[in-house]
């Protein structure tokens, strides 16, 4: 099993959430669209230009070469454009990835960053786009919400899943997921092939990631911790928290199934004492991660995801759902942090390449 098949399942959730998003985007007037927020790029327009124009520049690292078959982030402006222009790109992604072999993953790119010159190696640059993606949809899924959605769609992982099943689920189980709002698959897909070395790595980067946002964290007062704000959890201490009980919730899933009864830390528990739980929780996963091959990745783990529901999934599933929910929440996170005057350095995937090069 190669790392190319984790990295395709990555980019087929992006582009599921992708699609989830421009389907709103859609419908929205150009006073919607560009209504300023002191998040991200500053708008939804400017915030998914931002990600075609991401997706387009890495593409063309990738191939040495201009491509001007696809439009500038600059120059589509309309949604309707724009969602054409990450199609064609996307369809375009997908052939050079079908042509990419495991020695190729290894070939290092080289490009121009902000702190000088690079040489990284594809599969690094792969998994950096679509974590970058991940991050920024967390800050658009906040302005939709304050642009006509108050509830925008969950774009986890695990709820494409849902909708594009790898296993089979019997019919009142089918009858729940459609009552939580979602449309599962007729029949099952073939499970990915996805390989434990990609998501070791994915989880290195996110706990390098945790420990920087802690250190953040760690300098501000009480008041400033549990400010409210109108996004993820409700507050900095609140979603790092909920970080943390979801990486030891899923732990507890994986080992000891949904009926392990599992207690969250409480919500007055400092940030010294959550950076202890969380690297804590953090040796348990990565010792269990240790001992698994590629093939444990498409056992089938339960989890029950609200009273009276319990899903299925294949365990290499829920680890990457496990990352990208921690990047979600990190976006949030460090967008509260900058309204709290903290300074925050870059926390991308790729800084983390860079820092460990």
């Amino acid at each position: 099993m190669e790392p190319r098949h984790t990295l395709r399942a990555l980019f087929a959730h992006n582009d599921w959430a992708r699609d989830k998003l421009m389907l709103l985007a859609s419908s929205l007037s150009s006073e919607q669209l560009d209504r300023p927020f002191e998040m991200g790029p500053g708008s939804l327009r400017k915030t998914l230009r931002h990600l075609y124009g991401a997706e387009r520049y890495w593409f063309e690292k990738w191939h040495g070469h201009e491509l001007p078959q696809f439009p500038r982030s600059r120059d589509v402006a309309e949604p309707g454009a724009l969602w054409d222009a990450f199609r064609r790109l996307a369809a375009a992604r997908d052939t050079f990835l079908d042509g990419v072999t495991e020695s190729d993953l290894a070939t290092r790119v080289r490009y121009e960053g902000s702190d000088g010159a690079h040489a990284t190696p594809l599969g690094d640059l792969l998994l950096h786009v679509t974590n970058h993606g991940i991050h920024h949809r967390a800050q658009a899924l906040n302005m939709l919400r304050h642009v006509g959605f108050p509830k925008p769609p969950g774009l986890d992982y695990l709820f494409m899943t849902i909708e594009e099943p790898t296993v089979e689920f019997d019919i009142v189980t089918r009858e729940k997921i459609i009552q939580m709002g979602f449309e599962p698959g007729a029949a099952p897909l073939p499970p990915v092939d996805c390989d434990i070395g990609t998501i070791r790595e994915y989880f290195r980067y996110c706990d390098w990631a945790r420990d920087r946002v802690h250190q953040l964290a760690a300098g501000l007062n009480d008041p400033q911790l549990e400010q409210p704000y109108e996004m993820g959890p409700g507050s900095i201490r609140k979603t790092l928290l909920h970080i943390r009980d979801a990486e030891q919730w899923w732990y507890e899933n994986w080992t000891s199934g949904p009926e392990r009864a599992f207690d969250e830390l409480p919500e007055t528990t400092s940030i010294a004492d959550l950076n202890d739980a969380s690297r804590r929780t953090a040796e348990t996963r990565s010792a269990f991660l240790d001992g698994l091959v590629n093939e444990e990745l498409k056992r089938v783990v339960s989890a029950t995801v609200r009273p009276g529901t319990e899903l299925i999934f294949r365990l290499g599933e829920t680890m990457l759902q496990l990352c990208g929910h921690g990047v979600h929440h990190r976006a949030q996170v460090l967008n509260m942090l900058r309204h709290s005057g903290v300074e925050v350095p870059p926390l991308d995937y790729l800084d983390w390449c860079h820092a460990t090069a």
